[in-house]
C-alpha cells in the first residue's frame, strides 16, 4: 500500500510506503534510545550508514511525523530535531535540555554497533554492555544494602532509574545520594567506599546520550590515555585500594570532604 505524503516545501507530493515508513521508524526509535536526541541530518545519516536505499531529510521527517500522528511511537519530530521520551517538546524545559545536551554531543564520534545490534535499542530497555549493572546488583544483595530484594519494586527498579539518571547526565554525586538517600545502609566508610568503586564501573560503562552512544570507558580509550575515568565532563582516578578517612576528599566525587557529604 502506497500513502501520498505532501511535501511542506514546493507543493509536491511524494509517495512512502508504508513498511518504508516503518523502517524510518525503527530506526528513529533505535536512535533515540541510544542518543537521546539526534538531528534529522545525523538521522540520516545514521539510516545510510546502514541501509542501501538511501534516505533525505525530507522523505524522513514526512515519514516520521506521519508515523508520530497516526502511531504510538517513542519518539518527537520538532523543527530539525528527533527527541526520545525524555526529552518531549511539551515539556516546559524542552530548549533548554535539548540545547544542553547537543553542546555536549558536539565534537564527539557518534556510537554505530552493527545493523542487528543497533535495531535492539528500539525496544527501549535493551541494556549492553550488562556486566557491570549485573555485578552492581550482585553486590548490592550480597552485601545486603538494602532490604526490598529483586524485582522492579527492588534492586532491579533502583538500577533502571539509575540508568535513566546516567543516560540523562546526572552526575556522580546526584546518583550516589539517590542511594545514600533511601533505604540503603552503608556500615561504615569502607563499606561505602566500596559500593562507590563498583558504581563507577557502571558510569564507566553506560551508553549516555552526551557521548554520542558510547561509553566513557570506549570514549576514553579512543582519546588513549589510561588509568583515569572520565564521566559527564569530569576525570576520576583510579584508586581501588585506597581508605577513605571522614577528612578524606568524598569518593562520590563532590570535591567535599567525606565527613560533610556522604559520610554525614
Amino acid at each position: 500500500m502506497m500513502e501520498r505524503q505532501q511535501a511542506s516545501a514546493g507543493g509536491t507530493t511524494r509517495r512512502i510506503k508504508r513498511d518504508r515508513k516503518e523502517l524510518l521508524s525503527r530506526y528513529a526509535t533505535a536512535s533515540v534510545f541510544l542518543y537521546g536526541v539526534i538531528s534529522v541530518d545525523e538521522f540520516v545519516e545514521v539510516f545510510n550508514h546502514y541501509e542501501d536505499v538511501k534516505t533525505d531529510p525530507e522523505e524522513a521527517v514526512l515519514a516520521l511525523r506521519r508515523l508520530e500522528k497516526t502511531n504510538d511511537v517513542e519518539y518527537s519530530v520538532f523543527k530539525d530535531i528527533i527527541s526520545g521520551p525524555a526529552f518531549q517538546p511539551r515539556f516546559m524545559d524542552y530548549e533548554e535540555n535539548v540545547s544542553s545536551i547537543r553542546q555536549r554531543q558536539n565534537g564527539k564520534p557518534r556510537y554505530l554497533p552493527e545493523k542487528e545490534e543497533f535495531l535492539r535499542y528500539e525496544t527501549g530497555d535493551y541494556t549492553e554492555p550488562l556486566k557491570p549493572y549485573a555485578d552492581l546488583k550482585a553486590y548490592i544483595l550480597k552485601n545486603r544494602l538494602m532490604e526490598r530484594g529483586e524485582g522492579l519494586e527492588g534492586v532491579d527498579g533502583d538500577l533502571i532509574d539509575l540508568k535513566e539518571m546516567i543516560h540523562e547526565g546526572f552526575n556522580t554525586v546526584e546518583c550516589l545520594k539517590y542511594f545514600t538517600e533511601s533505604d540503603y545502609v552503608f556500615d561504615g566508610i569502607d563499606d561505602l567506599n566500596s559500593f562507590v568503586q563498583v558504581l563507577l564501573e557502571v558510569f564507566n560503562n553506560t551508553r549516555i546520550y552526551e557521548n554520542n552512544g558510547f561509553t566513557p570507558e570506549e570514549l576514553f580509550k579512543r582519546s588513549e590515555r589510561t588509568n583515569l575515568i572520565p564521566f559527564s565532563g569530569k576525570v576520576f582516578v583510579r584508586n581501588k585500594n585506597h581508605k577513605v578517612g571522614r577528612n578524606d576528599p568524598c569518593p562520590c566525587g563532590s570535591g567535599k570532604k567525606y565527613k560533610k557529604c556522604c559520610g554525614r
